[in-house]
């Protein structure tokens, strides 16, 4: 074993070390480097660790986050927040056994801090909620050989809500990701039936039972070779995957809308008024889907260039629609920029025609590309009718705006 660990850090490493020979053993020298024994030559491998600690400092340490929460790394600040979470028995019982007084909590997150710097994902974490800045407990991450070690503490008001199942999901996603971790490990008291649970959800899998002296533990392992039902479902999913890529290749990418409606007002008027993008608040069932719809305008309206803005509720969304050409007393182009609830872009347009000189004919068009994959959901969107029928409802509007107007 220990020519082969030597011969490891020798391939890693081999511009810093000299050439290998007959390994008798290794030990830790008191000055805490580690010497390899040859027979005439000790190998030191400080450089490879001044090179290591560089490249940690160099580490740029930001917060984990997972869908409802944010993990951030402790500093001595947060002396009162730990507190709260240290000073209920219920938490603290597969920890120490009794709650913490402020003494005893403090002494204990300095020796967290000390353990691992601020330039290191390893550590002490608090977690709390993404959106209010409620605290919800505490985790961490730690090394052991080549694994990464995941804990957490979750505050007792929030036991039962599927909090520590989704920072567990979290904390082995993370140290895959981003720590690339061969293995990552938890350790759980036998007792602690809560907790095993969650580890069981969250995909690892009990592999051994240790016996400290002050404990009995279990150890659980999330890695692929322990975990083949999770490579299963991995390649029902890319198979899926693969399939719906294939029917959105061949099928349609287009669609368009057009709708048509004859109102009793000269081609002129009926043109200058569609112009006005600002006016379109008036007559489009959009616009009336949220009165409190925040609008706001770029350029001079009615010409090209001159931009729509709007933010509204869940029905009209975020957006903006711009005045791309004018074909004076015909046809006016517009391009549609959805924000939320999705991004996309699409292109309108408005038309009149005249049928004599008191009566004119006004098409509305909308046309667009939907994106691969995304046009798999066209056959279940039904433009025609969803669309089709808000545009039959604007025309409807700009008729009864522009006959009743003097």
């Amino acid at each position: 074993m220990a020519f082969a660990r030597t011969s490891s850090i020798l391939n890693d490493f081999s511009p810093l070390f000299l050439t290998l020979e007959k390994t008798h053993r290794y030990q830790d020298n008191p000055a805490g480097f580690k010497c390899y024994f040859l027979s005439k030559k000790c190998i030191f491998i400080t450089k490879w660790r001044v090179a290591r600690d560089n490249a940690m400092k160099r580490m740029t340490i930001k917060p984990i986050y997972t869908e409802r929460f944010v993990l951030t790394k402790m500093t001595a600040g947060d002396a009162d927040k730990y507190f709260r979470l240290s000073n209920n028995a219920n938490v603290m019982k597969y920890v120490t056994g009794y709650s913490l007084n402020r003494e005893e909590s403090d002494r204990m997150l300095r020796s967290f801090l000390e353990e691992h710097g601020t330039d290191t994902y390893l550590g002490r974490y608090l977690i709390e909620d993404r959106h209010s800045g409620e605290l919800i407990g505490a985790a961490k991450l730690d090394k052991i050989g080549t694994a990464v070690e995941i804990g957490y503490r979750i505050m007792e008001e929030f036991w039962g809500k599927g909090v520590a199942t989704e920072i567990a999901v979290g904390l082995i996603r993370f140290s895959q990701s981003v720590l690339k971790a061969e293995d990552v490990i938890a350790f759980v008291n036998i007792h602690n039936t809560a907790s095993i649970r969650v580890l069981e959800k969250a995909g690892m899998v009990n592999t051994e039972t240790i016996e400290d002296l002050d404990e009995v533990k279990y150890k659980f392992n999330y890695s692929p070779k322990n975990n083949p039902s999770m490579k299963r479902i991995f390649y029902v999913f890319m198979s899926v995957i693969a399939l719906m890529l294939i029917a959105a290749f061949v099928m349609p990418k287009d669609y368009a809308v057009e709708k048509e409606i004859v109102i009793n007002k000269p081609k002129a008027e009926v043109f200058e008024y569609l112009k006005s993008l600002k006016k379109q608040n008036d007559w489009s069932v959009w616009g009336r889907k949220d009165p409190k719809m925040k609008k706001d305008f770029s350029g001079t309206d009615g010409t090209v260039g001159f931009v729509s803005m709007w933010e509204g509720n869940d029905d009209v969304g975020k957006g903006e629609q711009e005045i791309t050409k004018i074909d004076e007393g015909h046809r006016i182009d517009t391009q549609l920029r959805f924000i939320k609830p999705f991004e996309s872009t699409s292109d309108a347009y408005m038309e009149t025609e005249a049928i004599d000189s008191t009566s004119t004919t006004v098409k509305w068009g909308f046309t667009g590309k939907m994106p691969i994959p995304m046009n798999l959901m066209l056959p279940f969107m039904n433009m025609e009718e969803s669309i089709g029928k808000d545009f039959k409802d604007g025309l409807k509007n700009l008729k009864g705006i522009l006959e009743n107007s003097k």
